[in-house]
């Protein structure tokens, strides 16, 4: 099942691109207004599946079947129930996917989770405005700085790597092997006035990926200095935090990052985590776009983007890890 969503001035305009582009069994699953103006329609449509045979009329006096809304509404529950998702947001979206629950479990959670959240994966070519990994100590950043710039290196984009975080031990050693690995320049940046006169040299269509120091949120002095990196680098900052951090920390943790301007929201250690529960209060208490997942410690193996499906494969029980159940798109 394939979800999409259409952007229009108004719902006439936004469902003649939905027949157009999915056809006239299209389903829509929500249709609300647009921070930009318009209208969003989300609409659904059943990948092609082998026609079963037709359903034998029952007798008189026959049991009636079981509810499959109220199957799907249980499998559900017990998804959110399982990952720990705070009980104020699992009633909420629990709320939402009942609207949908005629349908299968992940296209009615993956509705759900379309209306609650925002999501914004990165360019699949990665852009050319400079990226700036932000976080907390440990999130996983210089990793992801690796296998983002390891992406473009193999998309043949010429790549340049910049670390701030000259204070850690071991930090710029593990960035210069990776920029070893894929032959590519780092830079070594000491102050924002550096780091800023860095970005002006770089060449027009370079890929600039800069690695932060982990930063507690709880320390002013880290904060200020964090907010003065991200200002002098006019870069788009990435939050990246680990999934499976408890919700209410995440969340406070995830406030204050978003007060310096994070613009989008990169889980880790997918690999390492079973309940997603404090990963989804961030990205509904923070409205902080979600935007991609890392569920490997491998550099060659890119973040992978989130959308309403692929998050839903992550929540419901399905026989494989969250790292195999995200790997596609509908």
């Amino acid at each position: 099942m394939r979800l999409k969503s259409f952007y229009a001035a108004n719902s006439t305009e936004a469902m003649r691109l939905v027949r157009e582009a999915l056809g006239e069994d299209a389903i829509i699953v929500s249709t609300r207004d647009d921070e930009r103006g318009g209208v969003r329609v989300t609409a659904a449509i059943d990948d092609p599946v082998v026609s079963s045979p037709a359903p034998q009329p029952r007798t008189t006096g026959s049991m009636p079947d079981a509810n499959p809304d109220n199957d799907t509404l249980d499998l559900i529950a017990q998804s959110f129930l399982r990952h720990q998702v705070p009980n104020a947001l699992a009633e909420r979206l629990l709320a939402t996917a009942t609207q949908y629950a005629s349908e299968d479990s992940l296209l009615a959670v993956g509705a759900s989770f379309d209306t609650h959240f925002i999501f914004q994966p990165l360019s699949e070519d990665i852009p050319s405005v400079p990226l700036i990994l932000i976080g907390p100590p440990g999130a996983g950043k210089t990793l992801c700085a690796a296998k983002l710039a390891t992406k473009a290196a193999l998309a043949k984009r010429p790549v340049t790597l910049i670390s701030t975080d000259t204070e850690r031990a071991g930090g710029m050693a593990q960035l210069r092997a990776f920029a070893n690995l894929l032959q590519t320049d780092i830079l070594e940046i000491e102050d924002p006035h550096a780091l800023e006169d860095a970005l002006h040299i770089q060449p027009a269509g370079q890929v600039t990926i800069i690695d932060t120091a982990g930063c507690n949120p709880l320390d002013p002095s880290q904060r200020d200095a964090l907010a003065f990196l991200v200002k002098a680098s006019k870069a788009t900052p990435i939050l990246v935090m680990p999934a499976d951090m408890d919700a209410a920390t995440a969340t406070d943790m995830a406030g204050v990052f978003h007060g310096m301007g994070a613009a989008a929201l990169l889980a880790t250690r997918l690999d390492m985590t079973r309940r997603l529960g404090g990963m989804l209060s961030v990205a509904y208490s923070s409205k902080i776009p979600l935007c991609n997942f890392s569920a490997s410690g491998k550099v060659s193996e890119p973040p992978q983007p989130l959308n309403p499906v692929s998050l839903a494969r992550l929540i419901l029980p399905l026989p494989a890890t969250p790292a195999q159940q995200a790997t596609g798109t509908e």
